[in-house]
């Protein structure tokens, strides 16, 4: 049979022009392919520094990592200081991580990192010391819309005009700024070199914070920093937040006339409407030559300053003596002040430039202040110059200078001092449910001991004690209420995060208050008929419900439990009868633990309580139950024709 001839294509063969056309098919998937893999492929690290040798290890290495951005690591044989000759301009997003073993120094002759065109710069378990820029910045200068985040790591001896630290710059308050946040990290013996101006401004002596900026701060220590104004932290039209930090032995030396503040100082906040907020910190012995021994703050606008559960001890403001602790002032009268769940202890305010020393706590200005659940104790107003005992040079306002909106509720004012009248308070004030006793003005006339001037009482306030010739109005807070005494006991730590004084076994402050905060300054509930003043007689914190209540012991697994009350802290831990559980602390009415599949596989009826290690107490207990199934109750569905 003839065998007739086949055609390419009937014989399985493309002609040339679809073999090209299959050809370019398949280029381009396998483009699309290889486009695949290298999305998903992690961002490339900068590479290493050094080769396992601290020789290798050099500003040569690090300038060539740096180079590509991205991730930066350390391999130097242990610890190594690495001195820079030059800063290293950061443009594109970058980690460096030292590992816990690297510091980088300016040599006190250069700033180390300058933070560009909206870059990212992550500096983790790392130390920079001895950066010095004669601008702002002395280790780390971080231009508008840049962030710089700063983890377990330290800035140290580091000087510039403006930030001896850090400088985060903006165009002006409405502006986005830069970001800064800090997390567990310490700055210490950082300086500021920025001569004063007169009524204030230039300084930071660790951080620089303006233009619209934000900087957020927690578990950090600033200590030892110098300034002419804040010598921990400046702001200038700007937003901070602080918690969980404390403050120690910073100074404000500002021989110009105004500002202060020895750890931070304010002036203006974001659009003049934004937020200083500072939480669960501490500040001790820092100084002021001038206003406001630990903050000064001038919010202007409606800028306001939030203080919450934070202890202010042994602050200073001298020179011209105002405001040991804090100087407060409006610009606009609606700049407020809100402080509650605080101690101020130990503060003093003493005038050595002829004017007279005020508010050894608190000096406050046309602002609205309101006081909650707070105690001031010991704290001093007091001339330190050789004075006539009638001059009223010698000190008022030994607690509180306040202003004409300023509000005090379930407070305790004792045994504060000032050097002629007021040893509490001196000025107006609105006040309920607090205790105001054993304060002391010091003049020849006994005269106006507890407060200068009659309080507006809106009810159930204690003072003590009480004067038995007279006028009435010369020497008591709240005219023509008798005198009772408190009986208060010593302050010191009472199961809460600051300092309190506690009121005694058969106190008249017992169950006499009436519409207080369901807390009291220790964040332990307050119950039935509440008493006056910070501290709750009888007081706890408390477990209040579960979620889940129960497990399924047919299938154990690993369970998160939210745990709902009232007054938790940071060291707030779940335990499972008794045993501790990984827990998370969420706010002060949640925390959550994780429960492991093993504490589920057995049937039966468990205790979870909450152990709080800075109270050194553990609450009752609540049940959590594992059960075989659970049981479900369906509601019939009505279908409403």
């Amino acid at each position: 049979m003839k065998q007739t001839n086949k055609s390419d294509s009937q014989r399985g063969k493309l002609s040339p022009s679809k073999r090209l056309s299959g050809e370019i098919g398949l280029l381009l998937v396998l483009l699309l392919v290889l486009a695949l893999l290298f999305m998903t492929r992690p961002v490339q690290g900068a590479g290493v520094v050094g080769s396992g040798t601290p020789g290798s290890c050099t500003e040569a290495a690090l300038n060539t990592a740096l180079s590509g951005g991205g991730s930066i690591s350390f391999n130097c044989g242990g610890s190594h200081t690495i001195t820079l000759t030059s800063q290293k301009t950061i443009n594109s997003n970058t980690t460096i991580n030292g590992g816990g073993q690297i510091t980088l120094s300016g040599g006190g002759t250069t700033r180390l990192f300058n933070l560009q065109n909206g870059a990212n710069l992550t500096l983790q378990n790392i130390t920079l010391q001895s950066g010095k820029s004669s601008s702002n910045g002395g280790a780390i200068y971080v231009e508008r819309l840049s962030t710089l985040t700063l983890t377990n790591s330290a800035i140290n001896s580091s000087t510039a005009a403006n930030g001896g630290a850090i400088a985060l710059n903006g165009w002006g308050s409405s502006d986005a700024g830069g970001t800064l946040i800090v997390t567990d990290s310490s700055f210490s013996g950082n300086s500021s070199t920025a001569a004063a101006i007169p009524g204030g401004g230039n300084g930071g002596g660790a951080l620089y914070i303006t233009g619209g900026s934000t900087a957020t701060v927690s578990g950090s220590t600033f200590s030892s920093n110098t300034s002419v104004n804040g010598g921990g932290i400046h702001i200038l039209g700007a937003n901070l937040t602080v918690t969980d930090s404390t403050f120690t032995g910073n100074i404000a030396n500002n021989t110009a006339g105004g500002g202060g503040g020895g750890a931070i100082y304010v002036d203006g906040t974001k659009n003049f409407n934004g937020t200083i907020d500072i939480s669960f910190s501490t500040f001790s012995n820092n100084q002021s030559n001038q206003l406001g021994g630990a903050i000064f703050s001038f919010p202007e606008g409606t800028g306001s300053t939030l203080i919450s559960h934070s202890l202010f001890d042994g602050n200073s403001a001298t020179g011209s003596g105002q405001g040991g602790a804090i100087y407060h002032q409006s610009a606009t009268s609606n700049g407020p002040l809100n402080i509650s769940n605080s101690t101020f202890m130990n503060n003093n305010a003493h005038a050595t430039d002829g004017s007279a020393s005020s508010g050894g706590a608190l000096w406050l200005l046309d602002a609205p202040v309101t006081i909650t659940n707070s105690t001031f104790a010991g704290n001093d107003a007091t001339t330190p110059l050789s004075l006539p005992a009638d001059d009223w040079h010698r000190g008022f306002g030994g607690a509180i200078r306040t202003s004409s909106a300023t509000t005090i509720v379930n407070s305790t004012l004792v045994n504060n001092t000032a050097g002629f009248v007021g040893g509490a308070i001196a000025g107006p004030a609105t006040v309920r449910n607090t205790i105001i006793a054993n304060n002391d003005g010091d003049n020849p006339w006994d005269i106006q001991e507890n407060c200068t001037d009659v309080l507006t009482n809106a009810g159930n306030n204690i003072q003590f004690p009480q004067k038995t010739t007279g006028n009435w109005n010369d020497y008591e807070c709240f005219a023509g209420q008798t005198a009772v005494n408190p009986q208060v006991g010593s302050i010191g730590s009472y199961g809460g995060l600051t300092p309190v004084v506690p009121i005694l076994a058969g106190s008249p402050a017992i169950n006499a208050g009436s519409n207080c905060p369901t807390l009291d300054q220790r964040d332990f509930a307050r119950s039935g008929t509440c008493d006056i003043g910070a501290f709750e007689y009888g007081g706890s914190w408390q477990l209040q419900s579960l979620t889940p209540p129960w497990s399924l012991v047919t299938n154990p697994q690993d369970v998160i439990l939210t745990v709902q009350g009232v007054g938790f802290t940071s060291s707030a831990v779940v335990r499972w009868n008794g045993v501790n559980r990984a827990t998370t602390y969420v706010s002060s009415s949640v925390v959550t633990a994780v429960l492991p599949a093993s504490d589920l596989n057995t049937l039966g009826s468990y205790n979870i309580t909450i152990y709080d290690a800075s109270r050194s107490q553990e609450s009752a207990p609540a049940t959590f139950k594992v059960v075989n199934q659970l049981y479900e109750t369906f509601l019939p569905v009505v279908i409403r024709p």
